[in-house]
């Protein structure tokens, strides 16, 4: 009787074994572009909710802090209680970048921004410090004490397409231009024959501006990411979640 039961059901077994591999293509393709294996948009958004009292008073300081010429402020957070906010609010590091003054796309404030980088005023006054976007890191166990940068213990993983991956919050002094599904950063000053800027005849110089690639969602690995690429989702009007890929 086994036997005949095996030979019923060879066809459906054969059926069975070529099916397996549309099946498995699937899978292969859906971990290799889609799945994401990093902590989800609604899990760090109810942290940033439950928290955000934590973040803006980690922001405040971290931008008030004093950065006296020639003086290391890398200790900034052993200052008081910060420590405790960044254990609260589960924060690893603070860390600025760019500059984002007041009418941030005004062709003034970029030729004002232009000199103060090239007369050195922004070391000597803090100004990436005051003015730059913040990348918020979080942490995956609690901040302990001690300065150590290349401890890795934030959200990162590994993909197969991407190489490492990781999501991080991120603040912008000024609210950012979102047009088109594009974050626009601020203007910034280049040669006028720099490729795709635009030359203002008036102010007599030629601009340039980087676009980011914004999603109502980055639960999953978005389309034609490219290597480096840094793409967001907005929280609030200058709160963001980012997510960068380092491949």
């Amino acid at each position: 009787m086994g036997s005949s039961i095996r030979a019923h059901m060879e066809p459906y077994l054969k059926y069975l074994k070529w099916l397996w591999l549309p099946i498995g293509a699937v899978v292969f393709y859906y971990y290799l572009w889609k799945w994401n294996p990093l902590p989800s948009d609604e899990a760090m958004i109810r942290n940033f909710k439950d928290h955000r009292a934590d973040f803006v008073e980690v922001v405040q300081r971290y931008r008030e802090y004093p950065r006296p010429p020639g003086k290391s402020s890398a200790f900034w957070y052993k200052e008081g209680n910060t420590l405790e906010l960044f254990n609260r609010a589960g924060i690893d590091s603070v860390d600025a970048y760019g500059c984002w003054l007041p009418e941030p796309y005004s062709v003034e404030t970029a030729i004002w921004l232009h000199n103060a980088l090239l007369s050195g005023f922004s070391a000597r006054s803090g100004l990436v410090y005051k003015c730059g976007a913040l990348r918020i890191r979080p942490a995956t166990t609690p901040r302990i004490d001690h300065p150590d940068q290349s401890d890795d213990r934030s959200d990162r993983r590994n993909t197969l397409l991407f190489g490492v991956i990781w999501k991080d919050y991120y603040f912008f002094p000024e609210v950012p231009r979102i047009e088109n599904g594009k974050l626009l950063s601020p203007l910034s000053i280049v040669g006028k024959g720099f490729p795709g800027a635009q030359f203002h005849e008036k102010a007599g110089v030629a601009t340039t501006q980087d676009k980011h690639r914004v999603f109502p969602s980055l639960n999953r690995l978005p389309s034609h990411w490219k290597s480096f690429e840094c793409v967001y989702r907005q929280i609030e009007p200058q709160w963001f979640i980012r997510m960068c890929n380092g491949h």
